[in-house]
């Protein structure tokens, strides 16, 4: 059976690196299908194809008129028995049983998320097509699970939970003087609390920055580190670093590669989550994987992948939240039980988990269509 899968997107820092991560998984470990991976001309080497798989380069715009005519001729004339999208986007025009994920309905909770009307229009009206002419919809946690359910009156049998899993290859980096080169490179010469991601409103990087700054009143050293573009957030952030008196100890760092995001987590002293709304929440894992304490707002996503390996404070409230970073800076014994937590609880999260389960997602969607 071929499984077509959309990788037009796998050059996104986010929604990319769940593509790349799934399908290497596939490939390697659910070899019962034949993979056809749509990719963009400019990514067609973000990842290897086998025997079993083969790349189909296309030039498909995404997020436009032309791909919902093309998109069904493509999957047509390569003969897919099954198609996946990754994202929120399938065709409106089915020539094959399909299977969806879908992240999170940031769109509906958060519709500022997408800077303009036509965007959000778009996004809604994409991912309740998608609920309704996809035969199974997999998401990344139980609750964006319980909340596309209470979105859209779908069969809850038809959703399902496969939690995304966490790059092997990530881990905390022990030389220092690896660290020490990123640290340099950036400017970051004291210890520091970090977070990582990019700009919306929901990330709540302001809520983080007043609560750092309460822990500057308390006369904890230390800078603040943020890294991931920014866009017009940057602006924002500096001027109300400004207000509260603490913009020398702020750093923006912008675009992290991903090959110094080892360093910058091991040689955090604390990273903290002050996300209002996230639909899995990579970087708490990336965090504890390099064995970095963990503080975490307590909603959405976060308790589930967190567990019991976070500290946790409402982020809402800048001396709730200072309280816990500053117990995560100073007190050895817990920073010592969150490190033990942290890694025991990234063992919960594997791709190649990931990959049986999505595996079995195709199988129930094909015998549904037989």
């Amino acid at each position: 059976m071929k499984v077509a899968i959309d990788l037009r997107r796998i050059g996104n820092p986010g929604i990319g690196r769940y593509m790349k991560c799934l399908v290497e998984a596939l490939i390697a470990d659910a070899p019962q299908f034949e993979y056809c991976l749509i990719v963009p001309p400019a990514h067609q080497d973000a990842i290897s194809s086998n025997g079993h798989s083969r790349k189909v380069v296309s030039q498909l715009k995404y997020y436009s008129i032309s791909e919902q005519i093309l998109l069904p001729r493509l999957l047509s004339r390569e003969k897919v028995d099954l198609f996946h999208s990754p994202h929120f986007l399938v065709p409106l025009w089915r020539t094959c049983p399909q299977v969806v994920t879908i992240h999170d309905v940031i769109h509906l909770v958060y519709p500022q998320d997408l800077p303009s009307l036509g965007g959000r229009l778009y996004a809604r009206g994409m991912v309740h097509a998608a609920v309704r002419l996809s035969d199974h919809i997999i998401t990344v946690s139980e609750f964006s699970k319980h909340d596309i359910l209470r979105h859209y009156d779908i069969d809850a049998r038809n959703v399902h939970v496969i939690h995304s899993g966490i790059d092997e290859r990530l881990s905390r980096v022990e030389n220092p003087n690896e660290i020490a080169i990123v640290r340099r490179k950036y400017g970051i010469d004291r210890e520091y609390i970090l977070y990582t991601g990019i700009y919306k409103e929901r990330k709540n990087h302001a809520g983080l920055l007043r609560a750092f700054a309460k822990l500057v009143q308390a006369g904890v050293s230390g800078d603040l580190v943020i890294a991931g573009p920014l866009a017009e957030g940057e602006a924002k952030l500096e001027q109300l670093g400004k207000e509260l008196g603490i913009a020398a100890r702020v750093r923006l760092l912008g675009f992290v590669p991903d090959e110094e995001m080892p360093a910058l987590y091991s040689g955090a002293r604390v990273y903290g989550c002050p996300s209002m709304y996230e639909g899995f929440g990579f970087t708490i894992l990336e965090a504890m994987s390099c064995g970095t304490p963990v503080v975490c707002n307590p909603v959405t996503s976060l308790p589930e992948v967190a567990g019991e390996a976070a500290l946790f404070a409402d982020a809402s409230s800048p001396d709730d939240f200072a309280a816990a970073l500053h117990r995560a800076m100073i007190d050895e014994s817990c920073r010592a039980e969150l490190r033990q937590r942290g890694y025991a609880n990234v063992k919960r999260f594997s791709w190649r988990r990931a990959a049986e389960e999505t595996a079995h997602v195709y199988a129930l969607a094909l015998g549904a269509s037989a």
